[in-house]
C-alpha cells in the first residue's frame, strides 16, 4: 500500500494514511489540493504575507481535525470552505486587500477563455458574484479561472465532482456568473425583473 503512487492513491486512502502517521501521505495531499487552497485564497486579493497565513491556517486547521473528518473522499471541499472561512475572517478583523496592479488584471496568458473575458468585468464585481454562486459550481469557476493549466481531469478532482459532470457543472457556473455580473451593472434604482428563464437555465 505505501508503495503505491500517491497520484494514483484514492483521496481517502490518502487521508487515513496521515491520521497513521505516513509523512507521504500528507505531501500527496498537499501536492493534491494546494493549488485549490491557493486558487481561494487567491480570489481574496488578501497582500502576499497574509494570504501566506491564510493558507498556512488551513493546512494547520486540516492536521489538527484530518481524523474527524466526516467524508474523506471529500477533503478538497473541506479544504476550500476552510479557505473561504479563513479569508473572510482576516477581512472582519480589519486586514486591506492589497491594491491591484494592473497587469494583474492581465490574464490573457496561461489562462481560460473565461477568465480573458471576465478580467474586463473588474476584481470585486467577480469577487462577488462569485460569492452568489453555490458550491460544486463555485469551486469549479475558480478553478478554471486561476488555474486552467490543471486541465479536466485533475479540475475534477479537486472540486470533489465526477469527470462526466464538469462540462456541464462548468457551463452552469459561467453562465450564472455572466448573469451575475450583468446584474451588478444595472442601473442603481431600477426594478429588477426576476429573469425566471435564465434561473430556470442555472438550475440545469
Amino acid at each position: 500500500m505505501g508503495d503505491q503512487p500517491e497520484g494514483t492513491t484514492s483521496t481517502g486512502a490518502l487521508v487515513r494514511r496521515a491520521v497513521d502517521g505516513d509523512a507521504a501521505a500528507w505531501d500527496g495531499l498537499l501536492a493534491r489540493y494546494s493549488a485549490l487552497v491557493w486558487a481561494v485564497v487567491h480570489s481574496y486579493r488578501l497582500p502576499p504575507h497574509d494570504a501566506q497565513d491564510a493558507a498556512q491556517t488551513v493546512w494547520c486547521a486540516l492536521a489538527e481535525r484530518l481524523s474527524r473528518l466526516r467524508d474523506p473522499e471529500r477533503v478538497g471541499a473541506w479544504l476550500a470552505a476552510a479557505a473561504h472561512n479563513e479569508c473572510r475572517r482576516q477581512l472582519r478583523t480589519g486586514r486591506r486587500t492589497a491594491p491591484y496592479a494592473p497587469e494583474t488584471l492581465d490574464l490573457t496568458d496561461h489562462r481560460s477563455p473565461e477568465s480573458v473575458h471576465l478580467a474586463g468585468e473588474g476584481v470585486r464585481a467577480v469577487r462577488r458574484a462569485l460569492d452568489g454562486i453555490g458550491l460544486p459550481d463555485r469551486l469549479v469557476a475558480m478553478l478554471y479561472l486561476d488555474y486552467p493549466e490543471l486541465g479536466p481531469d485533475r479540475i475534477a478532482e479537486m472540486a470533489g465532482v465526477a469527470r462526466a459532470e464538469l462540462a456541464a457543472i462548468r457551463r452552469r457556473a459561467f453562465r450564472r456568473l455572466r448573469r451575475l455580473l450583468r446584474e451588478q451593472t444595472e442601473p442603481v434604482g431600477r426594478h429588477r425583473v426576476p429573469d425566471r428563464a435564465a434561473q430556470r437555465r442555472d438550475r440545469r
